[in-house]
């Protein structure tokens, strides 16, 4: 079954931030804490979308309600991502990574790959996640380059998986209802909260 994207073109403004799955104890006594990192990272996103008016805006009304809240996934593709214009087609190099390093391959040779801030995308349809590099990267002589980034892989990626760079996107799951608000003139408003599908 394929995952519908949620339209662009409509989309206001947004927020985004990478939740981890950290706690800490502090000591009444002396203020210090221990901190615990249970390993769980996943991306947020609140959007506003446009007001739009009416066949427009029923078509919103009913992608939306078709998800059935948490039930169903759909995928962004961020458009506050504003990435480097290039004509590498980046791989994966190797089986069995993990972690927060990725040996990637197809880059310009000798030439900058992915910048601090940049992002990528692995991954098809539901299973699509949003990487964000943390470190300027430039590619070797065989054009290969090692990725840093957050949050860390969830599982190893293929040999020969293609990282999209483009127009990098994630799956997202509702994490409420989204309420149509019909204002006059059938005009409609929607704000939508979701996290990462995992």
């Amino acid at each position: 079954m394929s995952v519908p994207a949620l339209p662009l073109t409509l989309i206001e403004s947004l927020e985004r931030r990478l939740v981890t799955a950290v706690t800490a104890s502090t000591s009444s006594f002396t203020g210090t804490q221990q901190v615990q990192d249970w390993g769980g990272e996943w991306w947020e996103y609140s959007v506003e979308m446009a007001m739009t008016k009416g066949r427009d805006g029923r078509r919103l009304s009913a992608f939306l309600t078709a998800l059935g809240g948490m039930r169903g996934r759909f995928l962004l593709s961020d458009p506050s991502i504003a990435q480097p214009d290039m004509t590498a087609a980046p791989v994966v190099v190797g089986a069995g990574q993990s972690g927060t390093m990725l040996l990637t391959g197809g880059w310009a040779a000798s030439a900058p790959a992915l910048l601090c801030g940049d992002f990528f995308s692995l991954g098809t349809g539901g299973e699509t996640r949003l990487y964000q590099v943390t470190a300027d990267t430039t590619a070797d002589v065989a054009g290969l380059a090692t990725l840093s980034f957050v949050p860390r892989l969830r599982s190893a990626p293929l040999s020969g998986a293609v990282l999209d760079v483009a127009a990098p996107a994630v799956a997202l799951r509702l994490t409420a209802p989204v309420p149509t608000r019909i204002g006059r003139a059938d005009s409609y408003r929607f704000s939508i909260t979701a996290r990462e599908a995992l």
